[in-house]
């Protein structure tokens, strides 16, 4: 399934409220997958973009044209005996900022285009490499010709890619089996609801918006939040606690409910950027 299908099945769940995602997973992946329902989605770009962590499985020994286990073979390669004792050196060496190419079978557009689209077609189109970061990378568990490791990491890391690159610095060819991930800034797969939850107790799965944001916040009594509410900028009671050298956009409430997202000048004045019905 799709992250775009899911969320449609999603949005009917919770009788056609919109529906808006924090980053996708890919088709064959799975673990956290953070939705904004309602007037949340309007919340998006307030979410901080961190870290990521993935747990995955390195397959040796062959490559597929997805750089995944969905893809179809390529080339075998001898795997080296004594891989299961470098590869724990190997993958502290890949700590810290990483370039890599995005994937041909990847959502990243070229003209326009997404390179997967032109993949299926059996083109090849030149990609820039892009700077990303492991923030730690570790062997889990060693097979025969298999590891379960898990990585964290900056967005914008291809995990496949990464497979390909341990392969290569092992002597081999290499591929991506199984993708979970684990977490997803503040959001975690230990604390995630599972599809039946959400089917059967669809608004015990829902997150205040405001226990995730890490934005300051401003209470408004009843006369400013009217103002607020019609577009009018408004002279908080006070600063409450917001420490600013600068414009800073504050989350701005009214009895303990979200009513929009404003900045706050520092003469003390707060202007609307965001109005909540």
């Amino acid at each position: 399934m799709t992250s775009t299908s899911f969320g449609s099945w999603v949005k009917r769940i919770y009788g056609g409220a919109a529906v808006g995602h924090w980053g996708t997973l890919d088709p064959a992946a799975s673990g956290v997958l953070v939705l904004a329902i309602g007037h949340a989605t309007r919340l998006l770009p307030l979410v901080t973009p961190s870290d990521k962590r993935y747990a995955f499985e390195l397959v040796l020994g062959t490559s597929t044209d997805t750089a995944d286990a969905t893809g179809r073979i390529l080339e075998t390669a001898a795997v080296p005996g004594d891989w299961a004792q470098r590869l724990p050196a190997i993958a502290a060496q890949l700590i810290g900022p990483l370039e890599q190419v995005p994937p041909m079978f990847s959502a990243v557009k070229v003209a326009g285009r997404p390179l997967y689209v032109s993949a299926r077609r059996g083109e090849q189109i030149a990609r820039t490499a892009r700077p990303t970061r492991v923030l730690s990378l570790r062997v889990a568990q060693t097979g025969e010709r298999s590891a379960r490791m898990v990585v964290e990491c900056e967005a914008g890391l291809y995990v496949r890619s990464l497979c390909e690159e341990i392969g290569n610095r092992l002597g081999t060819s290499a591929h991506m089996g199984t993708l979970v991930r684990t977490a997803a800034g503040p959001f975690s797969i230990d604390t995630a609801s599972l599809p039946t939850d959400i089917a059967e107790h669809p608004q015990a799965c829902l997150l205040d918006p405001l226990s995730v944001l890490a934005l300051h916040r401003v209470e408004l009594d009843a006369p400013r939040a009217l103002r607020f509410m019609n577009g009018n900028a408004v002279a908080p009671a006070s600063d409450q606690g917001v420490e600013r050298d600068s414009q800073t956009t504050v989350l701005v409430l009214h009895g303990n409910r979200c009513i929009g997202v404003g900045s706050l000048a520092v003469g003390g004045e707060l202007s609307p950027r965001r109005v909540f019905d």
